[in-house]
């Protein structure tokens, strides 16, 4: 009985964990579509633009967003309850992600609210997204300094996390400081359609990115050539380095995960490779002639823009593999849910960023996703290392079936906590000894506490007494004696 009422109740949170994955990979597969539309490999008609604006909108921010951030809303619950910072961030992130569905919608339905309303989903999508990501990368990197054997999967996360942080900075301040929208009268009969140019201008003393017609007004997209210079270097080089240590992250942690049963076979390597390897072939051109490759023969042009879209849909693929088969290895039914999360965002992060935002449509709205993924992506890594902080057993039952990475990051987050909770309960001795002495007490600095905390676990962890099956209570204050 006892069987079947476990069996029982865990069946609405396989169905709900399905129902999240199918979500995100639908999502995920809209805006692979955006992409490939606004990077100039998949033709495309006005109507086309018309129904992917539609889809991106009410799956991607409507029926989608709601039902991954409400299954994020569940999981975290527990957490978000002791956490007022991640609560804090959740409904901040949730509030903002429902007023771009709004703004959005606004987009749809005017024919001229695209000029002010597409510049500011793209920027408030794009600040928000930054400042969840570079959290994430300060917890990665307090995580490293903290982590017990110095994971280097921490690091690359940390570092990957940074530069993501600054691409997606980099994209928007390129296309809102340096791309100048100019409006000129439509010629009489001209056909209602939009596309990508890229072509210069001797009388826009620039380059052309992308021109939209309407039947009274043609609006262009133009770099002048006096930032073309610096828009290509930026984009060049910012977003590749990022990809990089994306990559080189994600297949440490592949390769951690494979070495538990043996080493990694060449042919997985040479499969993990492709996506780099396709990225930086497609996307060397783009170095010296930009996004345009106005410098390449237009033989070879659409070659270049296939190998480097692959890369880079590959790639994402890739990165959120590697949350996916660590998923695969744990017991534990809070954390997998958690990964998947963070599988999700890892996963859709890059794909969203890569799609052009000078589009303002369903451009803007498919790369406008970054606020969503980078929020999946930072709250399912982050709900990881605090449940883990949090709970004795899990940190066991973890060692035996995952990469360190997971299992390293929740014990520097429970020795953030320890470290939060003793120096507390040592300010609040010295103010009593101060008010019974006189102002006269013994200082105790951060490093001496930290590194008192710091041989406190080590000797734990490489004790077999009685003491470690019991669970470890931060707040019982005989652990510090």
């Amino acid at each position: 009985m006892h069987f079947w009422k476990d069996s029982f109740s865990q069946r609405p949170k396989i169905l709900n964990r399905k129902i999240t994955v199918v979500t995100g990979a639908v999502i995920i597969s809209i805006v692979i579509i955006d992409l490939l539309m606004t990077r100039q490999i998949l033709p495309y008609t006005y109507n086309m633009e018309v129904i992917m604006f539609i889809l991106t909108i009410a799956i991607g921010y409507g029926i989608g967003s709601w039902i991954l951030l409400r299954y994020t809303t569940q999981i975290s619950k527990k957490i978000r309850a002791k956490s007022r910072f991640i609560n804090i961030m959740h409904w901040t992130v949730i509030v903002i992600q429902f007023t771009l569905l709004v703004i959005l919608l606004l987009i749809l339905f005017s024919n001229t609210g695209h000029h002010f309303l597409s510049p500011t989903v793209f920027a408030i999508s794009s600040i928000a997204s930054s400042i969840v990501i570079g959290l994430i990368g300060f917890k990665f990197f307090s995580w490293y300094k903290l982590s017990f054997k110095k994971n280097l999967i921490i690091l690359f996360y940390g570092i990957a996390a940074f530069a993501l942080c600054a691409s997606i900075l980099e994209d928007a301040g390129t296309k809102l400081l340096l791309v100048e929208v100019v409006q000129e009268k439509s010629p009489p009969g001209a056909t209602v359609e939009s596309s990508f140019l890229y072509k210069p201008s001797e009388k826009y003393d620039g380059e052309i990115i992308y021109k939209m017609v309407n039947s009274d007004t043609t609006t262009l997209y133009i770099i002048p050539n006096s930032s073309l210079a610096i828009y290509n270097l930026l984009n060049s080089t910012v977003l590749p380095i990022a990809f990089g240590f994306r990559w080189i992250a994600s297949t440490t942690l592949l390769n951690s995960l494979y070495q538990r049963i043996g080493k990694l076979p060449l042919l997985l390597w040479l499969i993990f490779s492709l996506p780099l390897i396709f990225y930086l072939i497609g996307k060397a051109p783009g170095f010296f002639s930009g996004e345009g490759l106005s410098q390449v023969d237009e033989q070879y042009r659409y070659f270049f823009r296939l190998l480097f879209r692959i890369g880079t849909i590959a790639g994402n693929v890739l990165f959120g593999l590697a949350f996916f088969m660590a998923v695969r290895s744990l017991v534990s039914s809070k954390l997998k849910d958690y990964l998947i999360i963070a599988a999700i965002g890892d996963t859709m992060v890059g794909i969203s960023l890569s799609t052009s935002a000078i589009q303002p449509t369903y451009g803007v709205a498919a790369h406008s996703l970054v606020l969503l993924s980078s929020y999946l992506f930072s709250i399912g890594l982050y709900l990881s290392a605090i449940a883990i902080s949090q709970d004795h057993y899990l940190r066991k039952s973890i060692k035996g079936s995952m990469s360190d990475l997971i299992g390293d990051i929740g014990s520097a987050q429970m020795e953030q906590e320890i470290e939060k909770k003793v120096m507390k309960l040592i300010q609040k001795q010295r103010k009593e000894m101060e008010e019974q002495t006189g102002e006269l007490s013994y200082e105790v600095t951060e490093n001496e506490v930290r590194d008192y905390i710091k041989l406190v676990v080590d000797q734990r962890k490489k004790s077999t007494t009685p003491l470690d099956k019991k669970r470890f209570n931060p707040d019982d204050t005989k652990y510090y004696s």
